[in-house]
């Protein structure tokens, strides 16, 4: 789904061009990462969305910064974030940047040349430095390659110039290119940190710390020709904990891990609403006659990143309508306000009139950062902040409004469970279960707990359930059971169910679970077919489930990575 509910309902609401973020998007999107990539400390790369109210939602979560510069530094500072969870990130900065941040608490500097170092140990006594290396960013849709790093061979002595010059030599960083798609470009930056690594350690270097970088990808992306971006995250994810143990593995001293994500936490989970300003038809020279979509919003205030991407382009009030072919621009006076249009044109509707609105979803990350001020005498769009539907950790708080849910959906069944066998039920898996969270309540939940592969618990009778038999669907059959999903009534009807149940089964597939199996009661066989289930018939299910009931089941993707050679 590539607006929530949260999303669309503010920008159904709008009476004006704006641009509105889902912070409870973005607090989840960080909750996934923390548990994709456990123990390592993030640190919010805040080019990519500086805003106080983001990067507060994030450092509340624990988040800490990548700042760019002194004022980034000092805006961290301002909202609460700690100085021990900032880091001056950018390789490119003057003595008296450097000077600035050290007064300000910083204490971790990025380099990549001896003569930083150099600057560093001058303005920045006593300070930790992490070298960066180079990568080529290949598969990345902006490699950032030549700007910033240096070779393995260089890294060795730019930390060993650190050393001497009284610095502390703490770290290696890399950034794979923003937006990779390619889960070999970690692979190939964790081989060249590893030989970094084996000849610090040839040398008495004992680093603190690896910092991963950015890089991780949106997945609301269209590429420059309108076909959806699909990065394979979960390899991605998968790839960078085999290189994060096997960096581990080589150090001879207890190594931590930094990651830098921007676009990853912010892009899906903000979107624009602007208008259109005209749909027109013009002649070209060679005689053929083109259609031209002018938007409120390109290149210039929200939309920058149109020389790689295709903003997609959702028209609330045409859907369905006929539509005509189009070249998409902004509203400037600058020709390169358009996207990209030589790999084909956007079908638009064709009764388009102007001041008709138009949603632009996936265009949070770096829509703000790079808008002018007033070019074209446009003034930057207005910011809205909501919070949309959250999936988190079940607390003890949140009982009474389960068994509530719980009792509404399944005692017309005869199914109802009650409030204490829920709990029994989550307490033999807490990890894997989980409540909707919207407008500051519980909207709904999901409980789930390993169990054998064709066999379904009792109802009602957790404390039958052997724990013996949840251990070994844990350790060994590879299956978690998904016992309950339930929506508050109001709540149904509005897709409330796909984060929850995307939610476990990426909570599942890190954990090394392949399958997941339910049984569905009720009418509900048809939900579950169209998320993916299927049926098994040839699994008994217990009468206690109804005389609906069906086993279901669905494969997951878990990736088993080779091994690092030696």
């Amino acid at each position: 789904m590539i607006l929530n509910s949260g999303l669309r309902d503010a920008l159904a609401a709008a009476d004006g061009d704006r641009i509105v973020y889902d912070l409870a998007g973005i607090e989840e999107c960080y909750d996934h990462l923390r548990e994709q990539l456990p123990g390592v400390a993030v640190r919010f790369a805040v080019k990519a969305c500086p805003l106080d109210e983001v990067i507060g939602a994030l450092a509340a979560r624990g988040a800490g910064c990548d700042a760019a510069s002194p004022n980034e530094i000092a805006q961290a500072l301002r909202i609460g974030v700690p100085a021990d969870r900032i880091h001056y990130g950018n390789t490119s900065k003057s003595d008296r940047n450097i000077a600035d941040a050290y007064a300000l608490g910083v204490r971790d500097f990025a380099t990549d040349s001896v003569q930083d170092v150099a600057a560093i140990a001058e303005h920045a006594r006593g300070a930790r430095v992490f070298c960066r290396v180079a990568t080529t960013g290949d598969g990345a849709l902006w490699g950032l390659s030549r700007k910033f790093g240096c070779s393995p061979a260089d890294a060795v002595t730019v930390l060993e110039t650190a050393r001497d010059g009284g610095l502390v030599p703490a770290g290696l960083s890399v950034h794979v290119g923003s937006q990779q798609m390619r889960p070999g470009a970690w692979r190939a930056a964790f081989e060249d940190l590893a030989g970094v690594i084996s000849i610090l350690r040839t040398r008495g270097l004992s680093l603190r710390y690896v910092n991963l970088g950015g890089g991780l990808p949106a997945l609301g992306y269209l590429d420059r020709h309108g076909q959806p971006l699909e990065p394979p995250l979960d390899k991605i994810f998968a790839t960078i904990r085999d290189g994060m143990q096997h960096l581990s593995e080589l150090s001879e001293s207890p190594l931590d891990f930094v990651a830098e994500p921007g676009r990853y936490l912010i892009a899906d989970h903000g979107a624009i609403r602007a208008h259109v300003q005209r749909l027109s038809s013009r002649e070209l020279l060679n005689g053929e006659r083109q259609h031209w979509l002018f938007l409120s919003v390109g290149k210039f205030n929200g939309l920058y990143e149109m020389d790689e991407l295709q903003y997609r382009l959702v028209f609330p009030t045409h859907e369905g309508a006929a539509t005509v072919p189009a070249v998409v621009a902004g509203p400037t006076c600058d020709s390169d306000d358009a996207f990209a249009h030589d790999g084909g044109l956007v079908e638009v509707p064709a009764a388009l009139a102007s001041g008709d609105p138009v949603w632009i979803p996936s265009c949070g990350a770096y829509a703000t950062s790079y808008t002018t001020q007033g070019f074209n005498g446009i003034d930057p769009l207005p910011q809205q902040w909501v919070r949309g539907p959250r999936v988190r950790a079940i607390t003890e708080a949140d009982w009474d409004a389960i068994a509530e849910i719980e009792h509404a959906a399944y005692a017309p069944l005869g199914l109802s469970e009650g409030r204490d066998a829920l709990r029994s039920w989550a307490a033999l898996s807490p990890d894997t279960c989980f409540v909707l969270e919207l407008d500051q309540r519980v909207a709904g939940y999901v409980l789930a707990l390993p169990y054998p592969a064709g066999h379904a618990p009792r109802l009602g009778q957790p404390e039958d359930t052997d724990t013996a038999d949840v251990a070994d669907a844990a350790g060994f059959s590879g299956n978690l059971h998904l016992h309950d999903l339930v929506l508050a009534a109001d709540v149904r009807g509005r897709g409330l169910s796909r984060p929850l149940l995307r939610h476990l089964e990426a909570a599942a597939a890190v954990r090394m679970f392949e399958e997941v199996c339910l049984v569905s009661v009720g009418s509900s066989a048809g939900f579950w077919a169209a998320a993916g289930y299927r049926e098994r018939r040839e699994v008994a299910v217990a009468e206690a489930y109804g005389p609906q009931a069906v086993y279901m089941s669905k494969p997951l993707e878990v990736d088993q990575l080779a091994t690092y050679p030696g």
